[in-house]
């Protein structure tokens, strides 16, 4: 076995911590419309909160907080983008690695959307699972860009 084949094989940890994170986002969206309301709620609250000492107040609090869900969607999915696009880079699936981050990209949103279906007060939303491979996506490419720049300052030279 040469030593890059065994270095990949000992990085697949990576995809655990994926398999993880894909199992944490499919269990908030097997909340029941009012535990995910009220969460989310929490979190909006809270916002306003610190909004309001900066001076920043009137806000619609129901267009305000459906935008915080919103934000959760994307944000969810950008953590997922950048461990998919690192677990790739380090331990690809596939030879193709892209094919492995475009899988992810397709199957997860999808998922996630149809499990929600499921659940009292819950829909699946063609805009929200736009929102998630957004998400993604931006946390693919944030991750893309910080790999280049660890690899640009490992090695300077390969720059010019």
């Amino acid at each position: 076995m040469t030593k890059n084949k065994r270095t990949r094989k000992q990085h697949y940890w990576i995809w655990i911590l994926v398999a993880a994170y894909i199992l944490f986002i499919f269990h908030n969206s097997a909340m029941i419309a009012s535990a995910s309301g009220a969460l989310s709620y929490k979190v909006a609250v809270f916002i306003t909160r610190h909004l309001e000492r900066f001076g920043i107040g009137a806000i619609n609090f129901p267009l305000f907080h459906h935008y915080v869900r919103k934000l959760a969607h994307f944000t969810e999915f950008a953590g997922l983008g950048i461990l998919v696009y690192i677990a790739c880079h380090m331990a690809p699936l596939f030879h193709n690695r892209f094919l492995t981050f475009f899988l992810f990209l397709l199957a997860v949103p999808f998922t996630d959307e149809t499990i929600q279906r499921f659940y009292a007060g819950r829909s699946s939303q063609l805009s929200d699972m736009l929102i998630d491979g957004s998400g993604f996506l931006a946390g693919g490419i944030f991750a893309l860009l910080l790999i280049l720049m660890i690899y640009g300052i490992k090695n300077p030279d390969h720059w010019r």
